[in-house]
């Protein structure tokens, strides 16, 4: 194992090159409710294992993320703080704040996380992630990845936590960077299952020729049978990353599981959601999730649209999600991970 790692130059910003979300189309304009440009901020708190260092020596790095100057809180290896807040839209932007210029895992200040061991933190609050980072095992491989804003590159560290003496440090196994680009050669890949949130139906597809997707309770004459059991419940979720001038986020993408071949969920015009053999713009989605993490939103990227289920069936409509807090039952879902690539 390798631990002396060098230093990695930024990956420079391209003018005029981001890859934010498309554009809702001329016709989604008349009829879906415009974003505010208020963005909703959230911090949660949990209980701290060392000291604090003072926020506001840290203020002039972060004011253009227009966080509320609330309570940070400390996380022991990492040696700063992690600051939380709901961007709408988007999900949960945990950022760093180091407390020295020698920061641990090449982090600095404004870094912001995306994941720990392939687990998607842009979907869980302040609490959650400090409860994780915590409970990571010593001397076991994890795999930490951020974005930095002042580039347009993402990082993936790897790296082993360990006992020296009275004190947990870390030790570098690989560090790499790549840049935030509009395909989708660097993915994450899970199995998940989709839930309509409070009730027992999940997303399933029907089988040729009609390649419909409903929501259906699960049937099953095996006593605490789980989703991931059924496979016609299981999608294979493709995450890449977005960035925007102050954040990042996850594009995603699901497609059935099959050895034979893979249909991708597709929205049509009218805003029914079927399957497709091929990929297409109205085949990316974005997750909101509610400040208290109770449930989130599936948003169609291109025109801005949110899945809807009535009885069975679902259907992509404009609706007035801000706040998510607040939008009818029928738009809110959980998403359950089955494990990791097939």
């Amino acid at each position: 194992m390798n631990n002396e790692i060098e230093e990695k130059e930024d990956f420079p910003v391209e003018s005029g090159k981001h890859t934010g979300t498309p554009s809702s189309t001329e016709s989604e304009n008349y009829n879906c409710i415009q974003d505010n440009d208020q963005d909703e901020k959230h911090t949660s708190s949990s209980k701290n294992k060392t000291r604090e260092s003072s926020f506001e020596e840290f203020n002039a790095d972060i004011s253009d993320l227009a966080m509320e100057k609330l309570e940070v809180k400390t996380v022991q290896w990492l040696h700063g703080n992690i600051k939380t807040q709901n961007i709408v839209n988007e999900g949960f932007q945990h950022v760093f704040i180091m407390e020295s210029t020698s920061s641990t895992l090449k982090l600095r200040n404004c870094d912001q996380l995306l994941c720990i061991n392939d687990v998607d933190v842009t979907l869980k609050p302040n609490k959650e992630v400090l409860e994780f980072l915590e409970k990571i095992p010593l001397d076991e491989k994890t795999t930490l990845i951020y974005w930095r804003p002042s580039s347009n590159s993402v990082t993936e560290v790897k790296f082993y936590l360990f006992r020296n003496g009275g004190t947990i440090e870390i030790r570098l196994i690989k560090d790499t960077s790549f840049l935030v680009v509009t395909d989708w050669n660097m993915i994450l890949e899970r199995t998940v299952v989709l839930n309509k949130s409070g009730t027992d139906k999940f997303m399933q597809h029907l089988k040729k020729p009609s390649n419909n997707i409903v929501f259906e309770g699960l049937v099953s004459g095996q006593p605490h049978t789980k989703a991931c059991e059924f496979p016609k419940c299981r999608f294979l979720e493709k995450r890449r990353i977005e960035s925007t001038k102050t954040s990042a986020f996850f594009t995603r993408r699901f497609s059935t599981i099959s050895e034979n071949e893979k249909k991708y969920l597709h929205v049509t015009d009218d805003g029914d959601l079927n399957l497709l053999n091929e990929f297409s713009k109205s085949s990316d989605f974005k997750l909101i999730p509610a400040c208290h993490y109770a449930f989130f939103v599936v948003n169609e990227i291109p025109t801005n649209r949110c899945l809807k289920v009535e009885k069975n069936e679902s259907q992509f409509v404009c609706v007035n999600y801000e706040p998510v807090d607040k939008i009818g039952d029928d738009f809110r879902f959980q998403l359950f991970e089955c494990g990791n690539k097939m």
